[in-house]
This record gives C-alpha cells, sequence and structure tokens, in this order.
C-alpha cells in the first residue's frame, strides 16, 4: 500500500510541474545570464572601472597643473617678541591681519624627473596696532622656477613605462575574469544537470522497480519464485525509494547554488536545464592556443610588467646610494605698494637660486645592502617568471591536447550510455517473462546508471575544458577569433 501510495505522489508531483510553466534554460543561456547579472561579473566591472581611473590619475601627473590657493585672512592678535631697531627684543601688542592669494601652474618633466612653474602671488597686510595702522600690498606679479634632482632616481620615467602594462594587463585580466565567469557557470550548470537527470534516473527506477515487485509478488503467490528473490524486489522499491529522495535534495542544493550564482531570486521555480544537443567539432592547434595565449593574456603583460618593476628596484636603489644633487632656481618680479594696482607697476627683478647636495660618506654598508637586495631579486623575479612561463605553456600545451581525447571519450560514454538503457530494457523485459533472475536485471540497471552518470561527468568535462582554454588563450577556437573587450 505505501509503494502504491509514493507512485501516486510522484505521478502527481509529475503532473504539477508539467502544469506549469517551466524555464528551460541552455548552457549558452545560464552563461550569458552569468555574465550580465553575476555578482563575480559585477565585481570584475567594478575592479576594471578602477583601474581606469587610477590610470587617468597616473596621466594626470603629466598634465599641467593649475593651482589657486591662499588666506583670507589670517588674523593674529596677541602680545609676541618684536626684534627692536637696535637689536633687542621686546613684547608688544600686535593686531594682524595677512591675506595672500597665490595662482601657481605647474608642470612634471617626466624625461629629467624635476619640474618647472609658473605663478604669481599677491599679499596684503592689515595692521590694526600701533603708529603704522593701515594696509600695505606686496607680491610676485610673476615667477618662473624650476626643480632638478640631478644623479637620482627618476619615478616619473619609471612610471611612464610600468603604468601603460598594468592599465593593459587590466584590461586584459577583465576579459580574463569574465571568461571565468562563463567556467564557473558551467560547473554550476552541469552540478545541476546531473542533479535534475539522477532526479528522473530515481523516479524512472522507482517506478520500474514497483512494477516489477507487483508482478513478483503474484508470481510469489503462485510459487513461481522463491521467498529471497522477492524480498530481492523489495529491497530494490525501497532503494530506489531512498535514492530519488536524496536526488530531491541534489536537485534543490545546485538549484539554490546556480541561482545563487547567477543572481536570481531564491523563490524562482521550475528552473530546467537542457542538455546540450551536441559537442563542437573542434580542431586545436597547439602552436596557436600558445601564440594567442602570449598576445591576449594579462599574465604574460604581468611578466613584462615584474620584469620592469625589478629593474626599477635596481634603478632606485642604485640613486639612493650615490650622489645626490638638487639643483633649483626662481626668477620673477616682485614689487610692494599701498594698494593692489601699484604691486604690478615698475616691478623690480627677482632671483633665487641653490644648489643642495648628499653624499654619503660612511653608513656601515647600509647602501650596499640595499642594492645588492634589490639586484638579487632582480634575478629572482627573472628565474620565477621564467618558470612560470614555461608551467603556463605547458599547461596550455597539454590542455589544447586534452580537449580531443575528452571529447572522443565523451562521444564513447553517449554510445555506451545508449547501449546501457537498451540492455536493460531488454532485461526488464526478459524478466517480466520470467527468462532472467533479478540478479541479472540488477546487473543491467547498475549499468545503465553508471553510464548514465559517465556520460554526463564526460560531457561536463568537456566543456569545463573549453572554457578554461578560453580562460587561458581568450581565443574562441569554434569562431577562430579573439575574444575581444565585452
Amino acid at each position: 500500500m505505501k509503494n502504491i501510495f509514493t507512485i501516486v505522489f510522484v505521478l502527481m508531483v509529475s503532473y504539477q510541474l508539467q502544469a506549469q510553466e517551466i524555464q528551460l534554460y541552455s548552457l549558452d543561456q545560464v552563461i550569458n545570464i552569468a555574465k550580465e547579472q553575476s555578482l563575480s561579473a559585477q565585481q570584475a566591472e567594478n575592479r576594471k572601472e578602477n583601474n581606469y581611473w587610477l590610470y587617468k590619475q597616473f596621466k594626470s601627473v603629466y598634465l599641467p597643473q593649475l593651482v589657486l590657493n591662499g588666506n583670507l585672512p589670517n588674523f593674529n592678535r596677541s602680545i609676541t617678541p618684536v626684534t627692536q631697531p637696535d637689536g633687542s627684543t621686546e613684547f608688544r601688542a600686535v593686531s594682524v591681519a595677512n591675506s595672500d592669494v597665490n595662482l601657481s601652474l605647474q608642470q612634471n618633466v617626466g624625461l629629467t624627473g624635476g619640474s618647472v612653474y609658473f605663478g604669481s602671488t599677491l599679499q596684503r597686510i592689515d595692521n590694526f596696532e600701533g603708529i603704522n595702522q593701515g594696509t600695505s600690498y606686496a607680491g610676485q606679479p610673476l615667477v618662473v622656477g624650476f626643480n632638478q634632482p640631478l644623479f637620482t632616481y627618476n619615478p616619473f620615467k619609471w612610471n611612464k613605462k610600468i603604468e601603460p602594462l598594468k592599465y593593459e594587463e587590466s584590461q586584459k585580466k577583465f576579459v580574463e575574469e569574465m571568461e571565468k565567469v562563463a567556467y564557473d557557470a558551467t560547473q554550476y550548470f552541469f552540478d545541476m544537470l546531473l542533479a535534475q537527470i539522477n532526479h528522473q534516473v530515481a523516479s524512472t527506477n522507482l517506478a520500474n522497480n514497483d512494477t516489477i515487485f507487483k508482478i513478483g509478488k503474484g508470481r510469489y503467490n503462485l510459487g513461481k519464485i522463491a521467498e529471497n528473490e522477492l524480498l530481492q524486489l523489495e529491497l530494490n522499491v525501497i532503494t530506489a525509494e531512498r535514492n530519488l529522495q536524496s536526488a530531491n535534495l541534489d536537485v534543490e542544493r545546485t538549484s539554490l547554488n546556480l541561482k545563487t550564482f547567477l543572481g536570481l531570486p531564491p523563490t524562482v521555480d521550475n528552473t530546467t536545464l537542457s542538455l546540450p544537443k551536441e559537442l563542437p567539432d573542434l580542431t586545436i592547434s597547439t602552436d596557436i592556443a600558445i601564440q594567442e595565449a602570449q598576445i591576449n593574456r594579462q599574465q604574460y603583460i604581468s611578466f613584462q610588467r615584474r620584469r620592469l618593476e625589478a629593474e626599477r628596484d635596481v634603478a632606485k636603489a642604485k640613486g639612493d646610494a650615490g650622489l645626490q644633487i638638487n639643483l633649483s632656481g626662481q626668477f620673477g618680479l616682485t614689487q610692494q605698494a599701498m594698494d593692489p594696482s601699484g604691486v604690478y607697476q615698475d616691478p623690480n627683478d627677482q632671483q633665487q637660486f641653490r644648489l643642495g647636495f648628499n653624499i654619503p660618506l660612511v653608513d656601515w654598508g647600509r647602501r650596499k645592502s640595499a642594492v645588492e637586495t634589490a639586484v638579487s631579486n632582480q634575478r629572482l623575479v627573472e628565474s620565477t617568471v621564467q618558470q612560470e612561463e614555461q608551467l603556463f605553456t605547458q599547461n596550455i600545451y597539454m590542455l589544447a591536447r586534452q580537449i580531443p581525447i575528452i571529447r572522443n571519450k565523451a562521444l564513447s560514454t553517449e554510445r555506451a550510455k545508449v547501449i546501457a538503457e537498451k540492455s536493460y530494457e531488454i532485461a526488464r523485459q526478459r524478466y517480466l517473462v520470467g527468462k532472467i533472475s533479478v540478479t541479472d536485471l540488477n546487473i543491467t540497471l547498475r549499468d545503465k546508471d553508471a553510464a548514465t552518470r559517465e556520460y554526463l561527468a564526460a560531457l561536463k568535462e568537456f566543456w569545463l575544458a573549453f572554457y578554461q582554454l578560453r580562460m587561458f588563450t581568450l581565443y574562441d577556437f569554434i569562431k577562430n577569433e579573439k575574444i575581444m573587450m565585452y
């Protein structure tokens, strides 16, 4: 009686699912949804935007910077020590407001590592105490200056080499991350697809085993089969019920995982996946795969960037360890007056020049150690990058060689699945007419289920390998074209 209720329940659930509108998704549709709205895709987009603004910030360093600053006003009312004409110092009450406005245009010079600037300054002093009460002005109508380090590390030169590589690396990394989204979506897709097909197999097995068990009870009542065979048939029904319950949990778990990854609400029901209809017939050249990876992958740009950064660190260590000279100068006009317009009338010349230097004499080997550390690290980076290049090339080579083998494996397991299903159906019919034992029937049932799982596992292995190769090379071997920016 319990078995009859189970069959009725399964049929009712199946009828309700058919009556409701079922959302059928293919592998391509799941991947497209993942690239459009998954959290992983949104994070990749955010990282790409962040790297874009970092690159814009870097480029702005080499453009003229126009700045207006000042104090309006800077008021001071206090008792302060004041130097007298005879050189003595006395405390005096002061009440002064200083105001100033500065307009400057600065330009960094990437080739030399220095900077030049142009500016104009206007100052005002309001004195509210003593005999010198009143307002006076001073200013520099025009100032031209420069600052130039000599024999030292030039950060502008190295940043101009490294930062564009970082930006290009981030652009290619975004494409790779989107391909990683496709790879992960494929993983979740086949996990859920396998759970759904296992559920279908479990439902079919339960119905078949229950039918055979009913027939077996009739044969047992007629004395045609032994009790142990009947018990085996009942055990098959119990096992099928347990497998169906486990399959229900797997469908729910994998469905929730896929919806979470895709950014779909967990309340979305009746999501069903369709089995990919055919495997693409790919012709993959290992030479093309490696060549496209070297051109398209951010990792190869990363190798170049890391080498440059190690070379930069050596240059910085050597620059900091040797003679350092800083040359600066300023030329312009200056004037003072009792009103603002007077500052700009008949101004006087103004010149400033400074030569500073820093010569290390005794530092107990600190600078030399810093240089040797940078050189040693450069050698380490070079050997590490070479090893990573070889390993990465080897992985691409092996993956490109394996995909045709994996495809043939999937095709052979598909044929094995069809044969196992036919074999089980023949065995089931033969058992119904009493020509084989229940043991032989169980063997064909296990073979059928195992063949189905092996086929799905091979299918999953092929598509994961295919999207992994796309991620490693940023090349579409179906369309034979590069995967461009999304």
